[in-house]
């Protein structure tokens, strides 16, 4: 499902002070900092820049800023971000939602209503990092945390898990948690220590369901 953007950002020069907190937690690297210009009045020797074609209302630049020094303003032509997946193989979509464990029907981005479907089509398609998935869905530029993981479960399952931060200091990176699902041998079984560790736990039946959840939902 396409996100609508209605709104964008703008960077207030004069207030600006140059400290990048909104660099660091745009989702989809629309900011980024540049000296500020002799005929530029404002307090700090550095500026944030907005590239108005990358920004996608997620408002978390226009949150952390301690100098309102960002507003946000209606389109007068609101845009849709949706990947189009023509060309794109549908039975690789559905092996590496597979892979990751996350069904390609699932909803993962409840802000934009975008399955693990889509975002695999995104990685396939050529995206190599949480911000250019984000960039060609507009997944993750809403509350920019719950689908994070799965974005990245998906990117690793791809064989792109050593992605570096972008900014190399961004606040919108988390580290990967491991999931039950990652335990699983090849040949489709539970190691007998993890099984021996956890004997009250029911891992085998848990298998049984997680496995029907994957390859079925």
């Amino acid at each position: 499902m396409p996100k609508r953007v209605r709104m964008v950002a703008e960077v207030i020069g004069e207030r600006c002070t140059g400290c990048k907190l909104c660099v660091q937690v745009c989702p989809t690297v629309a900011l980024s900092m540049r000296d500020r210009r002799e005929d530029e009045p404002g307090p700090g020797r550095r500026i944030a820049e907005l590239d108005g074609d990358a920004c996608y209302n997620a408002q978390t630049c226009f949150e952390i800023c301690p100098e309102n020094a960002i507003a946000m303003h209606e389109l007068a032509e609101p845009f849709d971000v949706e990947l189009d997946r023509t060309g794109i193989d549908e039975a690789a979509v559905e092996a590496l939602c597979l892979r990751a464990g996350h069904p390609a029907s699932r909803t993962i981005c409840l802000c934009t209503d975008t399955t693990a479907g889509e975002l695999a089509a995104a990685i396939l398609a050529g995206a190599r990092g949480p911000e250019e998935v984000s960039l060609k869905t507009g997944a993750r530029t809403g509350c920019v945390e719950l689908c994070l993981q799965p974005i990245l479960d998906l990117l690793a399952a791809a064989g792109h898990a050593d992605v570096p931060k972008n900014p190399p200091n961004g606040f919108q990176w988390y580290g990967h948690s491991a999931t039950l699902f990652e335990q699983v041998r090849p040949d489709g079984t539970f190691a007998d220590e993890l099984v021996e560790a956890y004997p009250s736990y029911p891992l085998t039946r848990e298998l049984v369901d997680l496995v029907r959840l994957v390859s079925k939902e």
